[in-house]
């Protein structure tokens, strides 16, 4: 049938709509329409403006088709189209691009095929592939949020330091406790809290004890070392993952194969721009979507996600450093790559010679003079002058106020006290101030602080476990040998310690054979503590090594497409090996799994309780196992997965069977397999 044929199939709606989105006058006679809409067709401004005012999945399913010459079959078609949309329907994009006259379908005997208008098809592709003008960079406000990744992580540990974070039922901060620490942050908003929580618990930088967050000893680790050795640390945390680490699954981007696939086509090509040079996001976004289009890659091209990209160069990228901003009334429209983010992004950093270390108080290097300190008990901070461990001694005695550029301090008798009591003793706060202003310190702040400090200690509290023993002699034998652990003596014959300090004094007692019972409830005495086990942490000195030594995983050229290669399965057959990973490894230990999947011959989505048995790749990757609801074996195609959780229960598998020889028996009923690309795991 010719195309034009087609339109007097349409319904009068159908007709009446089609006229209205080519902007044709619905009363025109029905004889005169096909005329009418050519000569509609022929204008690129009547196409461009219908194209607009296509739907996002619409103008995507479009792109699908005139990638693939104008032609696709059905199957295909909407396989790739449910992979990028989550298995929603398209029935109603397609019923809209025929009305519209942008898609006719075609049928080859029994094969559904969809058609874009062979009249329309060059002209549809340059209105795709138009690229977004530069607009003009008059007026551009250039923001460069050098370390503030860094700055607002030792915000949140010294905030850690001289605060008691209360913690809720799931082991986070408490909303009151994060909001606070939300007006601290550069950048204020409750998922850039949640990450840099999840950053410090990650890394072993503090733990949870009780109901409340401590510092570790390892912020000691990271204190010492540059900001761009940091940078680098975070980088390959943020983008590429460091795998084993359980809290990587809490970070609010970033955690599928599919972004990390995404954040490659982009580091990819920021990489390869002139450092300093200005560049417009939406125009950089949208040639990098037609370079895919243009090689035909449809797996990356139907993942790609502008706003996922906008995301990443507006957000990450900037507050790591790695590019610098350009702004108009507050919206981020352009960046540049930085000098940092090119050596980098390059990987072609080489070792040091020199020892990396922060601040080596051997060189006798004059500290810089960052913040100026005003009668009025302000301090105002050059945020990007001011070391990491300045910043760290700073935050625990004063309260931010600002964070920007120039950063606004306050200094109360209440952040004194804080600060006194976290462990930085007045004498430090006064030789900090001197050491670290460009100005003399008013006479009135040092004497006001001395008046506050004077008030500290002389009414005490205490929360601690109390000893009791009932033995005179015994009581002064114990209070002897473990005299460096006793916080007070209450009584003749009652001593105050910290609960954590139980495990060392049993030590010592015991060795001398005195053997205590503690009665206090929740305690373990096989854990031996009150202390929670956080997530596993980074190894922190064998990454900084590896940071020194120049090495960044996931930025080697040979990984650039690792997770393709998993298993040894090719690119082309599965871009989700963590959804195949997991059913092997369900399959090895004998563990039911819970998914969700797209029935692609009910199109609907649904829910079963498979046991696996087994993966089969032949022109797909198919799942066998057991359906415990429909009591039968049989196979799944793992491409239509969306989701899978792995049970704790363990399965029985059948005697005597294979994976192989099922598949040779039944495989003929789920693919049109070749043996000689048959392989089984």
């Amino acid at each position: 049938m010719d195309d034009w044929e087609k339109i007097k199939d349409l319904s009068s709606k159908q007709i009446e709509n089609t006229l209205k989105v080519w902007g044709i006058d619905i009363t025109t006679p029905r004889e005169k329409i096909i005329d009418s809409l050519k000569i509609a067709m022929e204008n690129e401004n009547i196409i461009e403006s219908v194209f607009n005012s296509l739907s996002l999945k619409e103008k995507e399913f479009l792109g699908i088709l005139l990638m693939a010459g104008g032609v696709k079959k059905q199957q295909d078609a909407q396989n790739i189209f449910i992979e990028k949309y989550s298995f929603w329907t398209f029935e109603e994009v397609i019923k809209t691009l025929e009305t519209d006259l942008l898609v006719l379908e075609g049928v080859e005997g029994i094969i559904k095929t969809y058609v874009v208008n062979p009249n329309l098809r060059e002209k549809l592709i340059n209105i795709f592939k138009k690229v977004p003008e530069d607009i003009s960079f008059d007026n551009l406000h250039i923001r460069k949020d050098k370390n503030l990744l860094i700055s607002d992580l030792i915000i949140f540990l010294s905030f850690i330091a001289k605060e008691e974070l209360k913690l809720t039922a799931k082991k986070e901060i408490s909303k009151k406790d994060q909001e606070r620490f939300i007006e601290k942050l550069h950048i204020k908003n409750e998922a850039r809290s949640q990450f840099i929580e999840s950053l410090a618990l990650d890394f072993g930088l503090i733990k949870i004890s009780s109901d409340q967050y401590i510092l570790t000893d390892k912020i000691n680790e990271i204190l010492p070392i540059t900001d761009e050795d940091l940078i680098r640390l975070f980088f390959k945390y943020i983008f590429f993952g460091l795998e084993s680490i359980e809290g990587f699954k809490r970070k609010e981007i970033f955690i599928s194969r599919v972004n990390e696939l995404n954040i490659r086509i982009v580091l990819d090509a920021i990489k390869k721009v002139e450092v300093g040079e200005n560049i417009f996001i939406k125009s950089f976004i949208k040639k990098l979507q037609n370079k895919l289009f243009d090689e035909k890659d449809e797996n990356r091209w139907i993942y790609f996600d502008d706003k996922f990209f906008e995301k990443v160069i507006s957000d990450y990228l900037l507050w790591l450093g790695i590019v610098d901003g350009g702004f108009i009334e507050g919206k981020m429209i352009s960046f540049s790559l930085t000098e940092f983010g090119k050596e980098l992004l390059t990987s072609e950093r080489k070792a040091s010679k020199e020892p990396t270390i922060y601040l080596d108080k051997s060189c006798g290097v004059k500290p810089k003079k960052i913040l100026f300190m005003t009668p009025n008990f302000e301090i105002s901070v050059l945020s990007e002058e001011i070391d990491k461990i300045a910043l760290f001694d700073l935050n625990r005695f004063a309260d931010i106020q600002k964070a920007d550029m120039v950063s606004l301090y306050q200094i109360t008798s209440e952040t004194i006290m804080k600060g006194i009591e976290s462990g930085f003793s007045l004498d430090k706060i006064i030789y900090f101030l001197k050491k670290y202003s460009s100005n003399d310190i008013p006479q009135n702040v040092i004497y006001q602080l001395r008046d506050w400090a004077s008030k500290y200690g002389k009414v005490r509290t205490f929360k601690g476990t109390f000893i009791v023993v009932n033995d005179v002699p015994l009581f002064l034998e114990i209070n002897k040998r473990i005299s460096s652990y006793i916080e007070q003596s209450i009584e003749p014959n009652i001593i105050l310690i910290k609960e954590e300090n139980i495990p060392k004094i049993r030590e010592i007692l015991e060795k001398n054979g005195i053997f205590i019972q503690i009665h206090i409830e929740g305690y373990d005495e096989k854990k031996e503590s009150f202390l929670e086990k956080s997530t596993e942490n980074i190894d922190l000195k064998s990454e900084i090594k590896s940071i020194k030594e120049g090495y960044l995983t996931g930025l080697k050229k040979e990984d650039t497409e690792y997770f393709f290669r998993e298993e040894g399965f090719e690119r082309s057959i599965d871009i989700r090996p963590n959804i195949t990973r997991d059913l092997l490894e369900a399959s090895k230990k004998r563990k039911s799994v819970l998914l969700s999947y797209f029935d692609l011959d009910d199109k609907v989505s649904r829910t079963s309780r498979i046991n696996p048995l087994g993966v089969v790749v032949a022109e797909k990757r198919y799942l066998v196992g057991y359906d415990t609801a429909e009591k039968c074996i049989k196979a799944l195609r793992i491409d239509v997965i969306s989701d899978i959780s792995i049970e704790n229960n363990e399965f029985l598998r059948p005697d005597n069977f294979t994976v192989k020889n099922w598949w040779k028996k039944y495989g003929g009923d789920y693919s049109n397999y070749k043996e000689k690309n048959i392989s089984v795991s």
